[in-house]
């Protein structure tokens, strides 16, 4: 069977390579970098930014336990080097796994389709067509923008350039309290700049838990970083040496200026328009349309990733790209289940969450309780499971190690597993993960750490 990929994010990538495994002869179609928006624009880049700037958001916790880190130099370029040079490394991984497997790489732009052909512009200019019995749509994501903002790439910035730090501004505006404006608030306060984060809903993270949303504000404004909710930005005046901004909260204007302004509103789906037309498959304002295999209107071709504007999360294009081979090879697989799948936000601390809290009685713990967390001189931070029928629904975890933790709960969702069997699984001591083991607890009306 011929397999054509556009797109080698983690998605595109993924999918390759499992296809290939399967007997597949796999064309895979990428006209950037392999690795996506992930390895070089998003989730590599930026953690390892925050791994960079940790020990100086740190300081005063470390100080308190007789480590003095006050006299901390930085030094932006090499941190900018670093950033890049993980990228670099992921890249080089991800051609490596495909050229050992006989992924054929095209390095190119997919433009246009026929009957069973995908036609190609190479990098070169080159046109050409690539046969295929199945397609696999990939092509990511891109920064959802706001009308009437425009941005010039110098002052008015998405979070592609800010990145690549340029220059570290003394006042910083960022628009949007989601993922990408907390991680990239974090890396800018520590690296010097004054840093607002303005977000139109009542509380950062929108849809996510408001308690521990609310806690994790509270600590970015420990940290100096000024949080802003319920505002709505009326007017951005471009001036000599900065931006002029109006903000509307209650209608009542305040006006502030700002050296440079992140717009982080999201994402959205990079939809190859030309490419859907001449496939024939339906699309939305959210992206393409899928069903729970992830194929699209069009028999024989899929969409998975950002494209599809469902999840757009790494680790869900991994998981999406698995099924949909599974399901154009003809082998048995599960459908899509989005239910839980974990969301992380790498603050300092972290913030992670998977299934939903909203409905069920909710348990708490207190990182304050965890002997770790004591050992580390940690006292903010907690928690949270819903519990139906005797078994996890949702779990919300804000602090230390959260991003590790959290697909426990995953697991524990997924296979509906028993809140009495769950009690019974033994945690190593003294770590982190036993908030899970103390919550469940809780939960059980036992608990042995909180009286």
């Amino acid at each position: 069977m011929k397999v054509v990929v556009i797109g080698g994010g983690p998605g595109g990538y993924v999918a390759a390579l499992h296809a290939v495994q399967s007997g597949a002869e796999v064309h895979l179609i990428e006209k950037g970098h392999l690795g996506g928006t992930c390895v070089n624009r998003g989730c590599i880049p930026t953690k390892a930014l925050l791994k960079a700037v940790h020990p100086i958001v740190e300081t005063k916790r470390y100080k308190a336990m007789g480590i003095d880190m006050s006299s901390i130099e930085m030094d932006v370029a090499k941190i900018r080097s670093h950033a890049q040079k993980s990228a670099q490394l992921s890249r080089k991984g991800i051609e490596y796994l495909l050229n050992k497997r006989s992924v054929a790489i095209i390095q190119g732009e997919a433009i246009g389709a026929s009957n069973s052909f995908i036609e190609v512009k190479a990098s070169d200019g080159e046109k050409k067509q690539i046969e295929f019995d199945k397609l696999i749509i990939a092509t990511g994501s891109e920064p959802a923008l706001i009308p009437g903002m425009e941005m010039d790439g110098e002052r008015v910035i998405t979070s592609n350039e800010a990145l690549l730090m340029k220059k570290i501004p003394s006042t910083l505006l960022i628009v949007g309290g989601g993922v990408i404006g907390i991680e990239m608030a974090t890396i800018y306060q520590a690296l010097g700049s004054r840093v607002s984060i303005v977000e139109m809903m009542p509380q950062l993270l929108p849809g996510e838990d408001r308690e521990c949303a609310d806690i994790l504000a509270q600590m970015l404004m420990k940290m100096g970083i000024q949080v802003w909710t319920q505002q709505k930005i009326e007017k951005i005046e471009n001036r000599t040496d900065s931006c002029n901004v109006c903000l509307n909260k209650n209608n009542t204007i305040i006006e502030e200026d700002f050296e440079q302004i992140l717009l982080a509103t999201g994402r959205k789906a990079l939809m190859p328009q030309p490419l859907l037309k001449d496939l024939g498959v339906q699309s939305n304002a959210k992206g393409v349309q899928v069903n729970e295999w992830m194929e699209t209107s069009q028999p024989g071709v899929y969409a998975i990733g950002d494209v599809n504007g469902v999840s757009l999360l790494a680790h869900t294009a991994f998981k999406e790209a698995k099924i949909a081979c599974r399901h154009l090879l003809g082998e048995t697989t599960e459908p899509m289940n989005y239910h839980s799948v974990p969301r992380v936000v790498y603050s300092i601390p972290e913030f992670a969450a998977t299934g939903s809290i909203e409905e069920g009685k909710i348990y708490t713990f207190p990182y304050a309780a965890n002997g770790r967390a004591r050992a580390c001189n940690i006292r903010e931070g907690l928690i949270k499971i819903a519990i139906q029928d005797n078994c996890i629904t949702g779990c919300t975890i804000l602090g230390e190690n959260a991003s590790d933790m959290i697909t426990f709960a995953s697991l524990a969702i997924e296979e509906k597993m028993d809140l009495h069997r769950l009690g019974e699984i033994v945690f190593p001591h003294p770590t982190f993960s036993e908030v899970i083991a103390d919550v469940i607890e809780v939960a059980l009306g036992k608990p042995i750490h909180l009286a």
